[in-house]
């Protein structure tokens, strides 16, 4: 399924938003940074993204 250069960018958009409002929220970089490659690698051992996160995989 392609996705659409402008649905990446706006989700890329969305991203970047969420991140520096949790930032300025007072959420350490550093925990932001985890998050992001723990759900990278979550993401990359499925071969996709869950609908539904922190249930048990079957």
């Amino acid at each position: 399924m392609a996705v659409e250069l402008n649905e990446s960018e706006e989700a890329e958009v969305e991203l970047e938003r969420w991140l520096v409002e949790q930032a300025e929220n007072g959420v350490p970089e550093i925990v932001l940074i985890g998050l992001l490659r723990d759900y990278a690698d979550d993401i990359e051992h499925l071969g996709y993204v869950p609908r539904m996160w922190g249930k048990s995989e079957p």
